[in-house]
């Protein structure tokens, strides 16, 4: 590391002495050199200025750290808003809440993520069937925090989860069903939910209903639900599944729950797979995601085909509640407002629009005319927008008037605004013309690769204000005789304040009557709120990215990224170099430009076994990283099987029993060690008779160990002379069934 110089080297009294010195030499008819001076004076002057300019030399100003992230390829994150998952109760009819529905904790303002169907069916009884009969755990879901397999202790093919409804489910709507399933296992998940999307899943369901046949009530059975998503990857992780009910429903009885007829769905196991089967926290009907913010402007973007009477659709709740404006794109890419009709029938040639609301499926419909009756927006990528905002943002909308001049500020009048969200339009007059046109400006970080012609402006986060350009980094907006400087799009939210508790969002904003009885909760805490990043935290992000394996070279470099493989608990995992399955004699042997990855996840079975899928999204994941020239295997372990005889000694008065030999001696031979991948056995180790005394001795009781011998199952077993078991680099030991006898030391 190079040295860093000392700038700020000389202080205020040194300056002046040397300078006093020079002054016999550089002017020699200087001889007064008293304060009274006026030349001294200046030297003190100058020599202080000297100092002051030193001291900001030698300093790192946080413009410069700022810049130094910059050069590496990072800026600062901006605050990012909480999410919960609100439900909601007491809905007597069906109906359809739009997307950025606003709900309420307290101060703090949520918008719900996603249209949603609310139905007014509930979920009455909740069955888990497999090959020892069928439970009720109706209880069970009522609860948070008491969870139950889904499937079943061991998810096998043929098990079923029921979901019992009071009523039957709408036909060919959208329904929304939230699992959320247990996942505090001791192994994480890897990577983050986003990256989990690639994640092959590793067994599968299917999901059905109950429904009369095709010819009569008679041949009632299961039929197939028209799966819109599933974001549980076939109930591998918690989420959302949308499905269609395409026929009607009929009811059934399933056992416990004989008490009367139900209207029921099912989730079967089709294919096995699950390392572990899955546990259930809740499965909630009704339920949506929301986001902390406020949506003051939202801006909404169309393509125009160029066709007569074109029709866009928009399932937001500010189109449908908020004022509209729409905007069409002319040949040269300026903005232009058209004006808005009750009725286009008889417009003309007139720039204009309608705007119809369906008010059962809270859409709003932006419709043009056909040339005759209204002009045709002409075709083009992008070329339409709708412009919708609320009521109390409505006069807010206008920045202000620009005065012409460079660097020029204005503040916004909603704080914490996300900076991403914004999208601000400055108006000219068109020369020759009283027309007026609208450009948009674009948010940069900063100027410095902005040109004169650069339409940019800077956001400031912390102040809250809106900065221009000074017509070389960037363009100066051109003065306007009135206000000329428009927010379109605007949202404000985010910061770890969003992170409420549990049932504290239980206000609909702006209810209308169709909601009275309905009410909303969120069962679980609002998290990923944070605020905006310090230089400090991107500095310690940085480090953190600069020391992140991006290539895999060394074995511990595919181990550190076979672990955080995104979507899977990896337990423990073993890069073996210049190997590849079903090699003899390594390491005496090996093949070059080779490497074997042996995975193993977690699973509460004795000998956790990767499934086909399982191996293939961990492969997938590491072809990011190897080199070119390396082939890749990614493998299971070849499990051996351990079994101890031994005959052991206690002491008189101490009688340790043989089962808590035997326990030691599983623990010991446990592929998971710790149960979450820290301990076990290392690959490929053999397994020594010394290991094992050590393990039996330091029991309390144990005098001495008269015999001990193994046995082995496994494939590329070796028995050595000694009695150790050798096994192949790819293999990991587990417990088989021990046999101690214990014999008191006075017997022998």
């Amino acid at each position: 590391m190079l040295p860093l110089p000392d700038l700020d080297d000389r202080f205020f009294e040194e300056i002046v002495k040397d300078s006093r010195k020079k002054i016999p030499r550089l002017t020699p008819r200087w001889t007064d050199e008293n304060y009274h001076d006026p030349g001294i004076t200046l030297i003190e002057l100058f020599a202080w200025l000297t100092e002051m300019q030193q001291y900001y030399l030698n300093r790192i100003t946080p413009q410069n750290e700022l810049k130094f992230l910059k050069l590496l390829g990072m800026s600062l994150r901006e605050a990012s808003p909480a999410r919960a998952d609100v439900t909601f109760n007491g809905v007597a009819d069906q109906l359809v809440l739009p997307r950025a529905t606003r709900l309420a904790a307290q101060d703090r303002l949520f918008e719900t993520g996603e249209p949603l169907l609310l139905v007014p069916a509930r979920i009455e009884k909740v069955i888990v069937c497999d090959r020892s009969g069928s439970l009720d755990y109706t209880s069970a879901n009522s609860y948070s925090g008491v969870t139950f397999h889904a499937f079943g202790r061991e998810a096998a093919r043929g098990n079923r989860l029921y979901i019992g409804f009071d009523r039957a489910l709408p036909l060919n709507r959208e329904i929304f069903l939230t699992i959320n399933l247990f996942e505090d296992y001791p192994v994480p998940l890897g990577g983050t939910r986003e990256q989990a999307g690639d994640v092959i899943p590793p067994a599968r369901v299917s999901w059905k209903f109950y429904g009369p046949g095709q010819e009569s009530d008679k041949n009632a059975g299961w039929l197939p639900l028209e799966l819109v998503g599933d974001g549980t990857a076939h109930m591998s992780r918690g989420g959302r599944v949308t499905f269609r009910v395409p026929g009607p429903m009929h009811p059934t009885v399933i056992h416990p729950a004989s008490d009367r007829g139900r209207y029921w769905i099912c989730c079967a196991v089709e294919e096995e797979g699950y390392p572990f089967s899955p546990k259930v926290d809740s499965i909630l009907i009704n339920t949506v995601s929301c986001v902390q913010c406020n949506t003051l402007s939202a801006v909404f973007t169309f393509s125009g085909s160029g066709e007569p009477g074109q029709t866009f659709e928009v399932d937001h709740c500010l189109a449908y509640y908020g004022h509209n404006r729409v905007q069409v794109r002319d040949g040269e890419g300026n903005w232009r407002y058209w004006e808005k009709i009750s009725h286009i029938s008889g417009a003309g040639h007139k720039l204009c629009y309608t705007i119809e609301k369906n008010p059962q499926e809270k859409k709003t419909a932006l419709i043009f005319g056909d040339g005759d009756s209204g002009a045709v927006p002409h075709r083009g990528e992008g070329n339409i927008r709708l412009i919708s905002y609320s009521s109390e943002f409505a006069g807010l909308r206008y920045l202000g008037r620009s005065n012409g001049l460079p660097n020029q500020l204005f503040s916004l009048s909603e704080g914490n605004v996300d900076g991403k969200s914004l999208i601000i339009q400055v108006s000219r007059k068109i020369a020759g013309s009283e027309e007026t046109v609208w450009e948009d400006w674009e948010l940069v970080e900063d100027f410095d690769l902005s040109g004169p012609a650069d339409r940019h402006f800077i956001y400031n986060p912390a102040t809250g204000e809106i900065r221009f350009g000074n017509n070389d980094h960037g363009s100066v907006p051109g003065a306007g005789e009135e206000d000329n400087i428009c927010i379109i799009s605007c949202r404000a939210g985010g910061g770890d304040g969003g992170n409420i508790r549990e049932n504290e969002i239980k206000t609909i904003v702006d209810r209308p009557e169709e909601l009275m009885t309905v009410e909303v909760l969120n069962r679980l805490p609002a998290s990923g709120g944070t605020e905006r990043e310090t230089i400090e935290e991107a500095k310690g992000r940085m480090r953190t990215e600069l020391k992140k394996q991006y290539r895999a070279v060394t074995s511990e470099d595919y181990e550190e990224a076979a672990l955080a493989t995104p979507g899977l608990r990896v337990a423990r995992v073993k890069a073996i170099p210049l190997f590849y399955p079903g090699l003899k004699d390594y390491p005496q042997n090996k093949a070059k430009s080779q490497v074997s990855v042996v995975v193993v996840p977690y699973s509460d079975q004795p000998k956790p076994v990767p499934g086909k899928s399982f191996l293939q999204t961990v492969r997938r994941h590491l072809e990011k990283y190897r080199l070119v020239t390396t082939e890749l295997h990614v493998i299971p372990p070849e499990y051996i099987k351990i079994s101890v005889h031994a005959v052991v000694a206690i002491a008189p008065h101490i009688s340790p029993d043989p089962q808590a030999i035997a326990g030691a001696l599983e623990k010991y031979l446990d592929p998971l060690g710790a149960h979450n991948g820290s301990g076990g056995m290392e690959f490929g180790r053999t397994v020594y008779k010394g290991d094992v005394y050590s393990v039996i001795n330091a029991i309390d009781g144990v005098e001495y160990i008269k015999d001990l011998w193994f046995e082995a199952e496994g494939a590329g077993v070796i028995r050595e002379q000694s009695g150790d078991i050798k096994i192949p680099p790819h293999g990991l030991v587990y417990s088989g069934v021990h046999y101690i006898e214990t014999v008191s030391r006075r017997d022998l």
